[in-house]
Parts: C-alpha cells; structure tokens; sequence
C-alpha cells in the first residue's frame, strides 16, 4: 500500500503548507483520470470481442466499473447534512469498491460494522482516508486471486475505531515511490484529528485510525442503537 512508509519530508511540508488543497485535488484528478483511462481500455477490448454476446458481456462489466467509480466519488462528496451514519456509508464505499477494484482480480472486501452517527466532517474525512487505502490495497497488495482486506468498526470508551486489515505482500514489498498517497492519508487524518496508525503483522499490513468523540456523541449515538 502507498501508506507503508512515511512520506518524504518535502511532501509533509507541501501538504501542511498552503498548497495542501492543491495536492489533494491533483491526487484526486489524477486519480480519476486512471480510473476512467482504464475504463476505455476495457471499452475497445469489448470491441474487438469475436462475438456479439462476448461484446456484450464486457461492455456490461465495464458498464458496472463505471457506475461503481461514480457512486464512489458520490459517496464522497462532502455532505450537506450535519452529521452521517457512518456505518451505512462504510457498507455503501466498501460495496463500490470491491465492484470497483476488487472483483475483477479476484479479492474481496469484508466489513463488520456497528452503528456509529458522526458529524459530518470527520466522517467525511474517516472515509475518503478508507477509500484512499481500499484503492491503494487493490492495487498494490496483491499478487494473486483470494486477497481480502478486512475492515472493522467498532466503538470502545470515548473512541471510534476504524481497523483496515489485508493479507497482501506487506509492506517490505510496496515499492518506495508512492509517497503522496501516504502525505494525503496522514493529512487528511490530521485535519480532522483521528490517530492513524499502522500496526505492525506477520502476513499484510493493518492500519487503524482511531477518533476520540464526546460523551454527548456517543450518547446521541446509543440513543438510535
């Protein structure tokens, strides 16, 4: 995953720096731009398929790509509302993103949740840090068809803690050149005060992100349990 190692001390200056914004919209654009690259790829291969019925089967998986890449970046357009159901979000993103990313190499994603109402912000933030880390496991921690990245949400004491696991390569195999998803993750994380960690494992590579809330949260939130 990009956020195995930590960023080069020029790109933490860049990110806490004014130019923070900016780093992150290029990251964002440039992202898309790879996203929706790769969906045309897949287009004129289901072009040159032999047989209509072959046709159509890839333009319906790219079709399904395309609409899951949408609802991603749906999903992560900041909210209106003042606070969010995080665990319904959680299930939403995970949902897209293993259609997304995941399917086609054969990996999965598995979620276990509870119910968690956070302002809109931090959750906000909370899921654009988990996004950024689903799509830098399908991409990198994965050699073979089986992987899997467990994700588990859970609320202990005054904290929500949010656990990203995967059984890939680990992170002594993640080549050192992706170090602005790392500024990007550890920013985003600082912004709105969650504690992002990676946990040291035998087999792949755990993150936690953990974020102290108020009494009055957590009340509110056993309130709708």
């Amino acid at each position: 995953m990009s956020v195995a190692r930590a960023p080069d001390e020029n790109a933490k200056a860049r990110l806490t720096g004014p130019s923070a914004a900016a780093l992150l919209l290029a990251e964002y654009i440039h992202r898309t731009a790879n996203d929706f690259a790769t969906a045309c790829a897949k287009i004129r291969v289901a072009s040159r398929m032999p047989t209509p019925s072959a046709v159509q089967d890839r333009l319906a998986q790219a079709a399904t790509q395309l609409h899951a890449l949408a609802s991603i970046q749906r999903i992560l357009q900041p909210p209106r509302e003042a606070s969010i159901d995080l665990g319904n979000r959680l299930c939403e993103l995970c949902h897209y993103q293993a259609e997304a990313r995941f399917a086609e190499q054969g990996a999965f994603i598995r979620l276990q949740t509870c119910e968690v109402v956070l302002d809109a912000e931090r959750g906000w933030a909370l899921l654009a840090i988990v996004s950024e880390l689903l799509t830098n496991a399908a991409r990198h921690a994965f050699e073979d068809p089986g992987g899997q990245v467990l994700i588990e949400l859970t609320r202990s004491g005054g904290a929500i803690l949010c656990r990203i696991s995967d059984n890939g390569v680990g992170i002594g195999a993640v080549r050192r050149e992706r170090r602005t998803g790392a500024a990007i993750v550890e920013e985003l994380a600082r912004g709105a005060g969650i504690d992002f960690l990676m946990l040291p494992r035998d087999t792949g590579t755990t993150f936690e992100l953990r974020l102290v809330v108020s009494c009055d949260t957590m009340s509110a939130e056993a309130g709708r349990a």
